[in-house]
């Protein structure tokens, strides 16, 4: 009976402020963005920083796209789940992108999920 090893890593309430949204009002105009990431990647062979995707990483990725324009949240996760998985060790991810202010009394959400 062989096994299979997946391990999985976690980055939950990144906040950044993005240019984002469809609407004329929001155009140039920076709003909150919570993003939450679960990457599924290869499991360490040893006990070492250099044998993981160091989940800092997925931060500083999503402040690089917070830099752009991107129209839909949509896009965003789906970018931001594309750029994870360009590592060697990310076998696949999901990215929720929460728009809290998209929606009076309510919180806009997009959860894209990519197998490698």
């Amino acid at each position: 009976m062989s096994s299979r090893l997946t391990c999985s890593i976690s980055l939950r309430d990144i906040r950044v402020f993005a240019d984002i949204g469809v609407h004329h009002h929001e155009i140039g105009r920076p709003q909150p963005l919570i993003i939450h990431v679960t990457l599924i990647v290869m499991p360490p062979d040893h006990d070492s920083v250099d044998a993981v995707f160091d989940y800092v990483r997925i931060k500083g990725l999503a402040e690089e796209l917070a830099a752009q324009r991107i129209v839909l949240i949509e896009s965003f996760a789906r970018r931001l789940a594309e750029a994870c998985l360009d590592h060697r060790l990310v076998r696949g991810a999901t990215v929720t992108v929460e728009k809290p202010f998209a929606v009076p009394g309510a919180v806009a959400s997009a959860t894209v999920v990519i197998e490698a």
